[in-house]
């Protein structure tokens, strides 16, 4: 079931070897090496490219080994579980999707640690200043009524221009990471950096025990995404479980 969060390191190896394994098997030489080795994190799209490469023939032209389309489809290694993550991957398309934020939330809302909830907790029309009287974000420093407990950090997005343009702006430019991710631990955090303010909010001054709980304004261009699947979709369909600002994005 799509949306399950499940690390699965060996599989995780298996995907960041997979560009060197296909070009060892057209006899390229002097191939690169994509991805972090810290992370094993491949970009879907060189992973992809190295993936099509396969049926594409030889360097002189010939068929090589593209399938007819009478023929099953390809296989990419000896492990079925490898073979329903490539389809996986390709399932989720080359294009990368654009979300509305308001219709993200209102879709894929509710109750639950699965539950989109951007504009409840970091929406514009969120207020600011403390009052005992309302739901703010400066009382979530303090942990007031409605927020269910204190925080360090409390930051709302400036206005949903700026929250959907960022989000997109983001999923476009790291579409490749984000289904890689997808497919391989059922969810992709990122950071977001802006080249403008984004959000505004408050931190506690006094956090790490360097003074008593306070609230401390500031405007910030960075923040958090996190994106997940929608269950039992087919094919996988992402939604955004949350963004917000933050001055010290943790993914």
């Amino acid at each position: 079931m799509h949306g399950a969060t499940r690390r699965n390191p060996a599989r995780r190896r298996w995907w960041h070897d997979a560009p060197r394994r296909f070009c060892r098997q057209r006899r390229v030489t002097g191939h690169r090496s994509y991805g972090d080795p810290s992370t094993g994190i491949v970009g879907g799209q060189q992973v992809a490219r190295a993936h099509a490469d396969v049926g594409r023939g030889n360097e002189a032209g010939g068929a090589g080994d593209q399938p007819q389309a009478s023929e099953p489809p390809p296989r990419y290694s000896d492990d079925p579980d490898v073979d329903a993550a490539m389809a996986e991957y390709h399932a989720y398309g080359e294009t990368p999707p654009r979300f509305d934020m308001a219709e993200n939330d209102r879709m894929y809302g509710g109750t639950g640690a699965d539950a989109a909830h951007t504009l409840d907790r970091h929406g514009p029309d969120i207020p600011l200043e403390r009052d005992p009287n309302q739901q703010t974000i400066e009382g979530r420093i303090h942990g007031d009524d409605g927020w269910g407990g204190e925080s360090n950090w409390s930051y709302r997005w400036s206005d949903e221009a700026s929250l959907n343009r960022t989000v997109n702006q983001y999923v476009a430019q790291n579409w490749d990471a984000i289904r890689t991710d997808l497919v391989l631990d059922g969810a992709h955090d990122g950071v977001l950096i802006a080249d403008r303010p984004i959000g505004q909010g408050y931190y506690n001054s006094g956090m790490y025990g360097t003074g008593p709980r306070q609230a401390a304004y500031s405007e910030t261009n960075l923040g958090v995404i996190r994106i997940r699947t929608v269950p039992g979709s087919d094919p996988p369909r992402p939604y955004v479980l949350t963004t917000f600002p933050s001055p010290a994005p943790t993914p």
